[in-house]
């Protein structure tokens, strides 16, 4: 007796799953055609929360150094806040050299900033 190996799905629905994935990454008109973020707003956000951050980070850091054992806020509460606020910094500045690259990119390709 001959086993039939496209009993169970085959390369026919292989090529149905395929299709089905190519589908999701297809343009049909309904996205924008050139979409990008506002540089401008990135920028700002960036530039008045980076300092913000950091700001907020070395508060922690000053509270957890001076925070006695059973006193308000704990240490480690501090030393972790501190982490998340310093995290977010990064993040900031991060995105601004990201934003200087991507302008001087459409500034090379002469498109508006």
């Amino acid at each position: 007796m001959a086993v039939n190996r496209h009993s169970k799905g085959g390369p026919r629905a292989a090529d149905r799953r395929a299709r089905g994935a190519a589908s999701r990454w297809r343009h049909d008109g309904s996205e924008a055609r050139w979409a990008r973020s506002d540089l401008r707003l990135r920028r700002i956000l960036s530039i008045i929360f980076a300092p913000v951050f950091t700001g907020g980070g070395t508060v922690f850091v000053l509270l957890a150094l001076h925070a006695t054992e059973h006193g308000e806020p704990s240490s480690p509460l501090c030393v972790v806040m501190a982490a998340v606020c310093f995290v977010m910094a990064a993040v900031a500045l991060i995105d601004l050299y990201v934003i200087n690259r991507r302008a001087r990119e459409q500034q090379r390709w002469h498109r508006a900033v």
